[in-house]
């Protein structure tokens, strides 16, 4: 069976513009490929593109992967005639990345955005932020998945979720038969919400095991984290049923697993008193941005706020988590 022969849910194999050649990028482009679509990745840099044309990602250290039928830093060339696209840029990017491309993207192709956090300008949602920018439909494309596992081809869940049903479906239609499966939602601001949330949470946890402070404690922090996102997500048009799905639970429950997370690693060099390297833990830029968002919908988020504070070096994490546990308790779903 030829690659152009390939019927996926939803219609013939796609073109698919990935935009950024980072870890999950390319694992996600690795997985479309392999999938029989047309991939097309958009880079920053040349030499970054001809390592993924041959196959190889630098972000996943050299890691194998299945190669896009072009790589370049040329949006025009990766964008045309495309019937979906990917961003796969960090929050930070969203804006900018998004003037750049507003000019190629072609009318009606859905966006979907793996960027997991508030865009930090104006404290707002990704997917609403996104569908001010631009006129196409915008999807959130979420879940617990290693960009690692997903690159060796190993299973993976996620939620594609949008307000237009056919662009949620048509974005979850490209890894039917691929090793992602993915599940569809109408609920963009709750999966952007849990998204952005579980960071947060993974660094608390990461700083519970850097102090050594238990299993009973871990547990005890992903539960009340789950309840800030939850909190959230209603405050800001989210359902909470989407916070105990992929995108919330299973995100979170993955993300503060252990050190596998960059945002647990940092968290945890942060319990055990060292300096940690936090290029690329998101939670790290996010927390604050999601602490402002939080008191402007005047929803209460104490762990988030404590993370926060430690994380500005304004808080002593001794003192923050002594302030936490001495919060009155209230019915469990009260506050």
């Amino acid at each position: 069976m030829t690659q152009d022969a390939i019927v996926h849910e939803g219609g013939m194999s796609r073109r698919v513009a990935v935009i950024g050649g980072g870890a999950w990028g390319s694992a996600l482009a690795s997985a479309l490929a392999q999938n029989g679509h047309d991939v097309r990745i958009l880079t920053r840099r040349d030499d970054l593109a001809t390592a993924l044309e041959h196959g190889t990602s630098p972000a996943l250290d050299g890691l194998a992967i299945t190669a896009p039928s072009r790589a370049s830093t040329d949006p025009a060339v990766v964008l045309d005639a495309v019937d979906a696209v990917v961003m796969v840029v960090p929050v930070s990017a969203t804006a900018s990345s998004l003037a750049q491309l507003r000019p190629y993207l072609p009318e009606g192709a859905p966006v979907a955005f793996a960027a997991k956090g508030l865009e930090p300008q104006d404290n707002t949602l990704i997917c609403d932020y996104a569908a001010g920018a631009i006129t196409n439909p915008v999807v959130m494309l979420s879940g617990p998945s290693f960009a690692d596992e997903v690159a060796m081809g190993k299973p993976a869940g996620l939620v594609s979720a949008s307000r237009h049903d056919h662009a949620a479906r048509l974005i979850a239609g490209l890894f039917t038969g691929s090793n992602i499966r993915v599940y569809t939602s109408d609920d963009p601001s709750g999966v952007a919400v849990g998204g952005a949330v579980k960071n947060v949470i993974a660094i608390a946890s990461g700083i519970t095991a850097g102090l050594k402070l238990g299993d009973n404690a871990r547990a005890a922090l992903l539960t009340r984290g789950l309840a800030e996102a939850a909190r959230l997500a209603l405050a800001l048009g989210g359902r909470q049923e989407t916070l105990f799905g992929l995108a919330g639970l299973g995100d979170m429950t993955l993300t503060c697993s252990g050190p596998h997370s960059r945002n647990f690693a940092y968290g945890l060099a942060l319990g055990e008193g060292r300096v940690p390297d936090g290029k690329l833990a998101e939670g790290r830029h996010s927390c604050a941005v999601i602490a402002r968002r939080a008191a402007l919908a005047g929803v209460e988020m104490p762990i988030t706020e404590a993370v926060a504070r430690v994380v500005a070096g304004d808080g002593d994490i001794m003192e923050e988590i002594t302030q936490l546990m001495a919060r009155p308790a209230d019915s469990e779903w009260a506050n």
